[in-house]
């Protein structure tokens, strides 16, 4: 049937609409499908752009050890982190803080020694009494102990050892240090303070390491007298390694040309048996001083429990 052209007119209309609504309603949802999109990707973007971390929930200080109860996990931007900054895998057994750090640093890898110190089987805490002490030294301090002569030598004994104080009755002793020390280290301080009592004007000392968490530890050269190398020889706690370095610190010239004139003169004997009484004198005296204090914190204790008790009953 034929149409006019009116009609025909109006039904092309319709379908010109029909075609530009379609391309509209097209271009609308490919706008709304690439704005969504982009939502997306920033939001992915924006995700990756933080990472986890390491914070310290705490202050610490250069050599402390700093354990899993001491770290805070953490978001932060990227950018913000440091490039090795610390992740669970990365924490070892023993961690030794290089710097001193505050509470809220992000730790990083470099920050710390991983794994460094291994206790040996044959490590022990000994307590000594006959140091000249730093008038600041505090428990957490590392040392070196070392052994000078009146001719003006100046030998290490043993190197980097972390310091505790015992207490007394709440106070720290002023002249009694705890070290933990190996075996052969033992043999060297022994050595060291039989020298040391032979000898007036001999000084047996510690110093203390400015940052002990970067500072590498000392090279001992003290070398102990043939007697004590026989020991060391024969005792099969001290490992091969350390074996070797004593035996080629005993092998110098410094025990025969420059020490053992000092200690083997006439008075040394007489000098080492005084010193050897002074110091057990001192230890016994410090040790009665830590039971007393023992004895005093309980009764004041037990005297504040009971007024406590009697109030109460009172009441």
């Amino acid at each position: 049937m034929a149409t006019n052209p009116m009609q025909r007119k109006a039904r092309n209309s319709f379908l010109l609409g029909m075609l530009l609504m379609l391309i509209i309603s097209g271009a609308v949802i490919a706008l709304l499908m690439i704005q969504l999109m982009n939502m997306k990707k920033e939001e992915q973007e924006l995700q990756e752009s933080y990472v986890k971390v390491y914070v310290l929930n705490k202050d610490v200080e250069s050599g402390d050890e700093i354990t899993s109860a001491d770290l805070t996990e953490a978001e932060v931007v990227k950018t913000n982190a440091p490039t090795d900054y610390l992740t669970p895998s990365g924490l070892g057994t023993k961690n030794i803080a290089k710097i001193s750090m505050t509470k809220g640093t992000v730790v990083s890898q470099e920050m710390l020694y991983v794994d460094e110190t291994v206790t040996g089987n044959d490590v022990r805490k000994t307590e000594y009494n006959m140091f000249i002490l730093p008038s600041d030294l505090v428990t957490g301090d590392y040392i070196d102990v070392r052994l000078q002569l009146p001719t003006g030598t100046d030998y290490i004994v043993v190197s980097k050892k972390k310091v505790e104080i015992p207490q007394i009755a709440g106070v720290d002793s002023t002249d009694t240090i705890s070290i933990e020390l190996s075996e052969d280290e033992i043999n060297m301080i022994s050595n060291a303070i039989v020298d040391a009592f032979k000898v007036n004007g001999a000084k047996l000392y510690v110093n203390k390491y400015t940052e002990p968490g970067i500072q590498e530890a000392s090279t001992p050269t003290y070398p102990v007298n043939s007697e004590v190398m026989a020991l060391i020889n024969s005792n099969p706690n001290i490992v091969e390694e350390a074996r070797n370095a004593l035996w080629n610190r005993y092998n110098s010239d410094q025990r025969n040309n420059v020490i053992r004139p000092v200690v083997e003169n006439e008075d040394a004997q007489d000098n080492l048996e005084t010193n050897m009484e002074e110091s057990v004198t001192n230890s016994i005296t410090t040790r009665q001083e830590y039971l007393e204090g023992l004895s005093t914190t309980a009764t004041s204790t037990n005297t504040t429990s009971s007024n406590t008790t009697t109030t109460n009953s009172t009441n």
